[in-house]
């Protein structure tokens, strides 16, 4: 995930634009006038918007994360969301001059603000086609009751004894929560991996209606694995019944139920 850095050496110069929140203090509110922009250099900070007279939490940022870059970039003079610190906090305040001399100095912070919005962008995108879906799904007509179980597979963690229906048509997404988005994949293995060496997105597996196949869907994982080969990303891979699909430490057996 792209971080600003801009310590360093550059630490005593920088001093001037550092501010201090302590913990449950507002930064700033949404519709407050905002000219200048943060970077997180120690604590958490929540962002949240208004929707329909309720605060809703949009994400937490961290050290090397920034926000209120709107005010800056496009000259926007009205905050849009609320932000307030989660613990005691420490930040560069910079106005557009600031910032100006700052990506004089270090280009490669230019940069790393560029690949952030991008993720960011990303994120907000696959947010909607995944919303998209969602309404899609519901619009369908509801399954009849008399074509017994929705799963006709499973994922089996044979240690604890838990199991993970896969969807019989279509993907299902395999990873751990996500605190920052609120996104839980379909099969969350959030407590099968107190070390978290499972990526967020991890993996999908498809089912076609007469077969299983896996893809490892972020070439930044820590592996996902087939009877003990390493798949490659983005490359589906076939999956039959007691095949043994490891995610980075997390190792599930495959068990196809008969469909009558």
């Amino acid at each position: 995930m792209a971080k600003v850095r801009v310590g360093g050496g550059d630490a005593a110069s920088l001093e001037k634009f550092v501010e201090r929140f302590t913990a449950g203090t507002t930064v700033f509110k949404q519709g407050d006038a905002g000219c200048e922009m943060f970077i997180i250099q120690r604590g958490q900070v929540a962002i949240s918007h208004r929707v329909a007279e309720a605060d809703e939490q949009i994400v937490v940022l961290e050290k090397g994360d920034f926000f209120g870059e709107m005010a800056l970039l496009e000259e926007y003079p009205e905050r849009s969301a609320t932000a307030r610190a989660l613990t005691d906090v420490e930040v560069l305040r910079l106005r557009g001059a600031d910032l100006q001399k700052l990506l004089q100095r270090k280009p490669s912070v230019a940069l790393r603000m560029m690949a952030k919005l991008s993720e960011r962008l990303r994120e907000t995108n696959r947010r909607l086609e995944e919303l998209a879906g969602k309404a899609h799904m519901a619009a369908l007509p509801p399954t009849p009751a008399s074509q017994g179980i929705e799963a006709w597979a499973l994922l089996v963690h044979d240690p604890s004894g838990r199991v993970f229906p896969l969807r019989p048509v279509g993907d299902t997404s395999i990873g751990r929560h996500d605190p920052v988005t609120g996104v839980t994949p379909d099969v969350d293995l959030s407590g099968l991996d107190p070390d978290r060496t499972v990526s967020r997105r991890h993996a999908s597996v498809r089912c076609t209606g007469d077969g299983f196949s896996v893809t490892e869907v972020s070439a930044s994982t820590n592996g996902t694995f087939v009877n003990a080969t390493k798949l490659e990303p983005f490359k589906a891979s076939t999956l039959a019944h007691n095949d043994i699909l490891q995610l980075a430490l997390v190792a599930l057996r495959v068990h196809v139920i008969k469909r009558g």
